[in-house]
């Protein structure tokens, strides 16, 4: 008789050992796959959230400041133009994203600042890259001739800085402030002093 119930004891210890162990596994279970459903729903979150945008300003871009005491133009290169210089379409955006401060179009807010002028970059051959003008007409009618000029040399400094391109062709409907055509950094050269900065 002992050993019967011996043996009914460890039958009962075994079935509650097994029990435990269902039990154990169902948690362990439950545990991986929340694991895995978190794991799942990060990578969604992550794959649609929109990558954060780089803020260019006139950093990027050559840009044209004046003195307030005598008014003299300065062609000013951006301390941060080396980071994009080797590629065009970088160049494009940080010049359609860039402002300069005295553009009156700035203190009219945003919808002032969508007519500005904007590039749109057709192709580079020969050393030249050929744009487009978007909103033309601001460039050539509202701007008037210094800010035509500063526009034109600020996007002829700065797609220059590629080392694959020499001159600008601007395509766009001529105005009273300014002419399309190819231009070289020569053609402004003159007409502002000119600050490099470190490179």
């Amino acid at each position: 008789m002992p050993a019967q119930r011996k043996e009914s004891r460890y039958a009962c210890h075994n079935d509650e050992y097994a029990a435990r162990c269902v039990l154990v596994k169902k948690y362990v279970v439950a545990l991986m796959l929340s694991a895995i459903l978190l794991g799942a729903l990060f990578a969604v979150i992550s794959t649609n959230r929109k990558p954060d945008a780089v803020r260019f300003d006139v950093n990027y871009v050559w840009h044209v400041e004046y003195d307030p005491g005598t008014g003299t133009g300065l062609l000013v290169r951006g301390s941060r133009i080396d980071h994009i210089k080797n590629n065009v379409q970088a160049l494009v955006l940080a010049l359609n994203m860039t402002t300069t401060r005295d553009d009156p179009a700035r203190s009219q807010g945003e919808g002032a600042r969508s007519r500005l002028p904007r590039i749109i970059l057709q192709r580079v051959e020969q050393q030249t890259a050929r744009v487009d003008i978007a909103n033309d007409r601001y460039l050539t009618e509202s701007m008037g001739s210094a800010g035509a000029q500063d526009f034109l040399a600020g996007v002829t400094y700065t797609l220059t800085e590629n080392p694959g391109i020499k001159a600008v062709d601007f395509a766009f409907r001529a105005g009273e402030h300014a002419m399309p055509g190819v231009y070289t950094r020569g053609d402004f050269a003159a007409n502002y002093q000119i600050e490099a900065g470190k490179k």
